[in-house]
């Protein structure tokens, strides 16, 4: 097998890595410091930015070598995000029906009106408790592999941050 097949595929994971931390990143309740009045707002924009964060996991992890040393605290991450991810659809449709929005809209304010929750709204979720279960694990696994995205990418973008 030509050596420049072995350059191509590192470049390819390489990107895919690069991309899932940013996502992870830009994603502030995952690496973010919650500096809000009410916390508990923070388990809304976490469970709500799951799907990007497992969407970006999940392109990685079908994407990278199995060997890289990696592979094991991605695999670990995916699972935690899961289970945030898991919850998202009952989310969306309990902030549909508690602010009266659309389910197919996609505008700006409809998305903020999911994203940022007053922590009484999100306490009144019925999954409130499994997914302030989840977050926890979820933000841990997730400060980790940031730690080796950044090693392995050559490059941390969340420096400058205090986040990682």
């Amino acid at each position: 097998m030509p050596d420049w097949f072995n350059h191509e595929a590192l470049r390819r994971e390489r990107q895919m890595a690069w991309r899932a931390q940013v996502a992870v990143a830009t994603r502030t309740p995952f690496l973010g410091s919650a500096t809000r009045v009410d916390p508990d707002s923070h388990v809304a924009e976490a469970v709500y930015d799951s799907g990007a964060v497992s969407a970006a996991l999940r392109e990685l992890a079908n994407s990278i070598n199995p060997n890289q040393p990696l592979a094991l605290m991605l695999s670990e991450a995916v699972a935690a995000v899961t289970r945030l991810d898991e919850l998202r659809p009952s989310w969306i449709d309990y902030c549909n029906q508690r602010s009266g929005l659309n389910p197919a809209a996609t505008d700006a304010d409809s998305e903020m009106s999911r994203q940022y929750v007053s922590g009484d709204a999100v306490r009144a979720w019925p999954q409130f408790a499994a997914a302030q279960n989840a977050l926890g694990p979820a933000t841990e696994a997730l400060r980790e592999l940031q730690s080796e995205l950044a090693e392995f990418c050559g490059s941390d973008v969340t420096a400058g941050r205090g986040a990682a």
